[in-house]
């Protein structure tokens, strides 16, 4: 042999010997765990020769005991995904629970001749997670999912802290003291490490509206691939992960979604069968359950749309889902929302749903309360979102789990360490609701008389953490000061109580007559061998019967006698009206609800005249009567607040609760904080287990003007809804009176609710005095526009056409620019970012004319009606003290551009004036009148700062 072919030959042996070298080394292994048993997926750079062996150790990561080492062969060959299968059989181990997370090292060994060994490692814990009869199991055990879905990593906290061990360590330590079990997080090793510890469940996968980039994949096989190899390849061995996201939020009507819909309904199989130890949703939030294992929504009842009790509808799943429904799960992984700031207040993100939330929610509070409320109506929200989907399991047993999506810290963007953070007070609410031992109130009465017996019922859920049965306890409940003195106790002795059931008692409390008015709670606790274990309240206020109204000269048209029953019982003098024709002159006339009739020609004559008269509430069969009565036309609203369908109808809706009084210094709301004009006391007697809803909505006949310019004629005194666009207290003034209409459910609250009453005394008084009948606020220091205390209520929902603007304040981490749009809409970087960036917060700082605009859609987005231009108008009225002689207007222009604005008062010749780039100039026109009409007109990127009567 020469020396050349020994060079080839040679040559040839080291080839081969690097190409063995190469193949059969494992890169990666994934592990399914059952309670007894291992699958194991482990995929190669090739596969290996036909003698590799396979080894399978487990190890006790806490003793480190051995409970598996076996030699195995694999029970299948996928070649062209380089991948070998393993499955171990049976192993005695112990399971991983949220309570008890045991877990266990797994090493998995390939050895070939020649070759050194290679050996991979994962931690494992042995738990199934599944769904029967419509329920999730743990473990073979049912379980409810308490979850919470705006986590870090990814809320713009430094990355080198939110993604390190000790932050996560921290944040997942403070939620299990919060009591949730399940957080959804994005892929990350040391959060899943963490979670996989610590006994957190973990909601995963693809979180997001396209698959392998497209909406939706062509390649259906591909993209199953692509979840196995890479949108699950790194979170499936995690024993904390339970539910798998295919995708989120992707679209459910139309020809697209029947595209989405073949897809899912293809991969969803597929990886089950490649995964079965865990659930698949496969559209979050809107797939209904057609595909996947759970039935998941997103649905934000009392925030940007409907109440919170619209939660109540929970109880029929044919309420919620528009076809006949699979036994599967439900679960809300999305709700509550309720968007604060780093200040506390709500976000007012620009071209968003927040800033006609925070409208309706907290009103036009001074500012330096609106984190006071917003709190407050955070903690209310996940509060009924979450007690009420646990208490209705014993309604509906296929409630699974409800994740509120909202924000629970102060701070994100400068911290530098968990403690930085700075819970919110929701966080005390979510401690309360979720507790695996729930007290809860069913409570209807929340407004009540001292003396008076209210008849709550007490719910008592048992989702004990470790499944363990509720025995030899008892239940105390109390009645509570605001000052922590008790005023009354009982005690109950508990009967068992299963594991995942609930247990009901219906009580009567007689509330001391000597009580003064003001806050009280109910308390409910269990004791277990004298040892608090559960503790649960409900906010209840006591009131005191008021003085009995004075007036004398009240004519009283009711035919129904429903009104006269109230007046009764609430010691209000009047004298029956049997007609319209003929009324008493110097009198105050009495609308009696529902009494409105086509012919009311003498009442019009009666308050042009000087006339006062109170109208009481009105429902669609007679509001149409009363626009001969009024001097502009309303129309009534139909829609009803609390609609389970998805989208909701257009707002607003006809009933309401939380009425924001516009005009708080204004007689009717005399002796009636804000606070009690969010929910009355039902007076049906309705409990849980009724259809329909307890009568709590203060607006039950809520109404609109037809023409916005009407606002002239109005005093809009209370008025509620997204974006505070309807009405439920209105002064309108025709001639040398007025009419004032009333959208109240005052009569059958009559003796029952305080507040009710208080507010039908006002009104009657107010109505019947002489004094105080002002259509237009009176402004005597200047208005900073957007800080809603110096407004004083001229401006009213989207009536006016001048719209809150909101500037972004960032943290010092953020880098992004500030960019304007066309429409005027100023933002840190891009749009949105309200979940994603929540340490940017948004502020109001002047008002754009914007009108006139419409809420966009059911999500309340503001919209010019005419987007051809850019140019915006709006207007306003008030009153203004003897002397003031200019009305001046500093005008902010935040564009790149010189712009034009043009400023009218009363009619008069229109001032125009050029605002530089950049500049903010103070316009000056001439007043003629303590009477003031202020029209603006410009460019929507121009801002108003303040007005000024000098």
């Amino acid at each position: 042999m020469n020396v050349f072919r020994k060079l080839a030959l040679l040559h040839m042996a080291l080839v081969l010997y690097c190409q063995l070298s190469a193949n059969g080394v494992p890169q990666r292994i994934t592990t399914f765990t059952t309670l007894s048993s291992v699958k194991l997926e482990a995929i190669f750079d090739g596969l290996p020769a036909a003698g590799a062996q396979y080894r399978i150790r487990i190890t006790d990561s806490l003793t480190g005991t051995t409970i598996f080492d076996q030699a195995l062969t694999p029970s299948a060959v996928l070649a062209e995904e380089k991948k070998l299968v393993f499955h171990t059989g049976h192993i005695n181990a112990r399971s991983w629970t949220p309570s008890v997370p045991n877990l266990y090292q797994l090493s998995f060994t390939v050895s070939e001749p020649g070759r050194q060994e290679q050996t991979l490692q994962r931690r494992i814990g042995f738990r199934f997670f599944e769904s029967r009869n419509g329920q999730l199991w743990l473990n073979g055990k049912p379980v409810f999912l308490r979850g919470i879905a705006i986590n870090p990593p990814g809320r713009g906290i430094p990355d080198s802290i939110e993604k390190s061990r000790r932050f996560a360590e921290e944040y997942v330590r403070f939620m299990k003291s919060l009591h949730v079990n399940i957080i959804r997080i994005p892929n990350n090793e040391n959060w899943y490490d963490v979670c996989d510890e610590l006994g957190m469940m973990v909601f995963g996968g693809n979180y997001s509206s396209t698959v392998m980039g497209e909406k939706p994949p062509a390649a259906y096989d591909k993209a199953v691939n692509w979840y196995k190899n890479e949108a699950y390849a790194d979170i499936a061995s995690h024993p904390s992960l339970m539910v798998y996201a295919m995708t989120n939020e992707v679209p459910y009507t139309g020809e697209i979604s029947e595209r989405w819909e073949k897809f899912l309904s293809y991969a969803h199989p597929a990886l089950r069968r490649w995964d079965s130890t865990r659930l698949y949703i496969a559209n979050a939030g809107y797939g209904y359950g057609k595909s996947g294992d759970i039935c998941d929504l997103h649905r934000y009842w009392g925030w940007y749309y409907c109440s919170p009790f619209n939660f109540i509808n929970i109880r029929n799943n044919a309420a919620i889902v528009p076809f006949p429904k699979k036994v599967q799960p439900v679960t809300f992984t999305e709700c509550v929302g309720n968007y604060t700031g780093p200040d506390g207040k709500y976000n007012l993100t620009p071209d968003h749903k927040n800033p006609g939330s925070q409208l309706n929610w907290t009103g036009h509070a001074p500012w330096n309360e609106q984190a006071r409320l917003a709190d407050e109506h955070q903690s209310f929200t996940f509060k009924k979102a979450t007690e009420l989907f646990r208490r209705l399991r014993v309604i509906n047993p296929e409630l699974s789990g409800v994740f509120p999506f909202t924000i629970l810290f102060y701070n994100w963007n400068n911290v530098q360490q968990f403690v930085d953070m700075d819970p919110k007070p929701v966080t005390r609410q979510a401690r309360l609701s979720y507790q695996p031992l729930l007290v809860s109130w069913e409570n209807w009465t929340t407004q009540a008389y001292a003396g008076a017996t209210i008849q709550p019922v007490l719910h008592v859920v048992n989702d004990d953490d470790r499944f363990e049965d509720l025995r030899n306890a008892k239940l105390v409940y109390q009645l509570r000061s605001n000052g922590h003195i008790t005023i009354l106790s009982d005690t109950l002795q508990l009967p068992a109580v299963a594991y995942y059931s609930t247990w009901q008692k219906k009580l009567s409390i007689i509330l001391p007559a000597t009580l003064q008015s003001g806050n009280y709670e109910l308390v409910g606790k269990i004791l277990r061998e004298n040892k608090v274990v559960s503790e649960n309240y409900d906010a209840l206020y006591i009131g005191i019967k008021s003085a009995t109204p004075t007036v004398s000269n009240i004519y009283l048209y009711d035919p129904s006698g429903k009104t006269a029953a109230a007046f009764n019982r609430g010691n209000i003098p009047f004298r029956k009206l049997a007609s319209l024709q003929q009324l008493p002159a110097g009198a105050t006339v009495v609308l009696g609800e529902n009494s409105a009739q086509t012919q009311m020609s003498s009442l019009r004559s009666f308050v042009r005249a000087g006339g006062r008269v109170l109208c009481l509430r009105q429902d669609s069969a007679h509001m149409p009567a009363l626009n001969s009565l009024l001097p502009v036309p309303v129309k009534n609203i139909t829609a009803q607040l609390d609609v389970p369908t998805y989208p909701p109808p257009p707002r607003p809706s006809r009933n309401g609760l939380y009425l924001n009084p516009e005009r708080p210094e204004h007689p009717v709301f005399n002796g009636i904080a804000r606070e009690r004009l969010r929910v009355w006391s039902d007076y049906t007697g309705w409990n849980e287990s009724q259809p329909g809803f307890p009568a709590v909505y203060p607006v039950t006949d809520g109404f609109v003007p037809v023409h916005k310019k009407d606002l002239e004629h109005i005093a809009v005194l209370g008025n509620y809804g997204v974006a505070l666009e309807g009405m439920a207290l209105a002064e309108f003034f025709d001639g040398k009176g007025s009419l004032l209409l009333c959208g109240l459910d005052l009569a059958a609250r009559a003796g029952i609710d305080p507040v009710a009453d208080r507010m039908l005394t006002n009104l009657v008084n107010y109505m019947a005095g002489k004094p105080g009948h002002d259509r237009y606020p009176l402004i005597t220091a200047p208005i900073v526009w957007g800080d809603y205390d110096t407004e004083k209520g001229v401006l009213t929902g989207v009536n006016s056409g001048l719209m809150v603007h909101a500037v972004p304040r960032a943290p010092a981490n953020i880098k992004s620019t500030v960019r304007v749009t066309r429409e005027g809409n100023r933002f840190q970087g891009a749009g949105g970012g309200f979940n994603t960036r929540p340490g940017v917060q948004y502020v109001a700082n002047g008002r754009r004319m914007y009108g006139p605009y419409i809420l966009r859609g059911f999500g309340n987005v503001p919209e010019p009606i005419d987007t051809t231009g850019n140019i915006g108008e709006g207007f306003f009225w008030c009153r203004v003290p003897e002397g003031r002689k200019t009305a001046a207007t500093l005008v902010w222009n935040q564009a790149d551009e010189a712009l034009p604005i043009t400023v009218q008062v009363n009619g008069q010749a229109p001032v125009r004036k050029e605002i530089a780039a950049g500049a903010s100039t103070w316009v000056d026109c001439p007043l003629n009148s303590t009477t003031v009409k202020m029209q603006y007109s410009g460019d929507r990127r121009l801002v108003l700062l303040e007005t000024a009567f000098r």
